[in-house]
């Protein structure tokens, strides 16, 4: 199955999300990259607006009072890499988590299920949540509690996938 078939299956379907720990470690990486790109559009966004588009005394007053903020061309990159490799480290800490926090649910319901399957499981679980926020942010739009619904939903999702799981040997 394509990233971009899991993409979708993974925004609406727990069972497919189940599903999806079957495959391998290379696979779910690549999505987890994927995912941290797409996280990363809105600041790309907004900083090609401001380049483009922002005020002169507003760049003025940077580039005079605080010059490490001011934005050169050859320095764009490097800022957008840096900002991606930041992003991708706290998803994949985000999806550890979860993925501990998957094999105790796992447990509680006594499911069959391993660390790498949960951590499979949560990398997928983690794709709805990361959308609304894409979105919200795009919008401009901001949540009192954003990161709490964020992991609740995450924890939803793989609550909702873990169920979906084999039971456990007697």
């Amino acid at each position: 199955m394509s990233i971009f078939k899991q993409f979708i299956k993974s925004l609406f379907s727990p069972k497919h999300i189940a599903a999806f720990r079957m495959q391998g470690i290379g696979k779910t990486i690549n999505y987890l990259f994927f995912l941290a790109l797409l996280m990363c559009v809105p600041m790309i966004v907004y900083m090609f607006l401001y380049v483009i588009s922002g005020s002169e005394s507003a760049k003025g007053i940077v580039e005079a009072e605080l010059p490490v903020l001011a934005l050169k061309g050859d320095i764009m990159p490097v800022v957008f890499v840096t900002y991606y490799l930041l992003v991708s480290f706290i998803l994949f800490v985000k999806v550890s988590i979860f993925g501990g926090t998957g094999l105790l649910i796992a447990r509680i319901l006594k499911k069959r299920a391993e660390y790498r399957h949960t951590f499979r499981m949560a990398a997928y679980a983690v794709t709805l949540p990361a959308i609304i926020t894409i979105i919200l942010e795009l919008a401009g739009w901001t949540l009192p509690s954003g990161y709490l619904l964020d992991w609740l939903i995450t924890g939803a999702m793989l609550y909702a996938a873990v169920r979906y799981l084999p039971g456990a040997p007697k």
